[in-house]
């Protein structure tokens, strides 16, 4: 579930920043969108029952002029790195912009980090002997 909040996330983060650029999951136009992927999750135990993740999204300005994208690594920095109000669940820990190659449009990728925890289930106890019974 979290991939699918931090996707709500970032997709409301952009419209805030960027309302008159659509967000669209893989599908393709020709007017300038922006494209949201997850690229990589990775989990590392901390303890048991607790994980840190660290969730790499990509943005893809595509259709869009490379003046354009180049003045929107900094405005994507900012509309990503700020959180909404009482939403201090994600934490961004690195951003990076490339530049487009032929065919594909720069790319702006974010990773969040966040702790997952996983619940256990409860251990079943030794239980008592009653007197009079025998062990085997």
């Amino acid at each position: 579930m979290p991939v699918q909040q931090l996707r709500e996330h970032i997709s409301d983060a952009l419209k805030r920043a960027y309302p008159e650029i659509p967000v669209f999951a893989g599908e393709n136009a020709q007017t300038p969108h922006f494209v949201l992927e997850l690229i990589s999750a990775t989990y590392d135990r901390q303890r048991e029952g607790r994980y840190m993740a660290v969730y790499r999204f990509g943005i893809r300005f595509e259709q869009g002029e490379a003046l354009q994208s180049e003045n929107m690594a900094d405005g994507l920095c900012e509309a990503l790195s700020g959180s909404e109000p009482g939403n201090s669940a994600y934490r961004v820990v690195r951003q990076a912009w490339e530049a487009g190659t032929e065919g594909k449009g720069p790319l702006f990728t974010v990773d969040y980090m966040l702790y997952l925890n996983q619940t256990l289930a409860e251990p079943e106890m030794m239980r008592q002997m009653i007197g009079g019974e025998r062990l085997k």
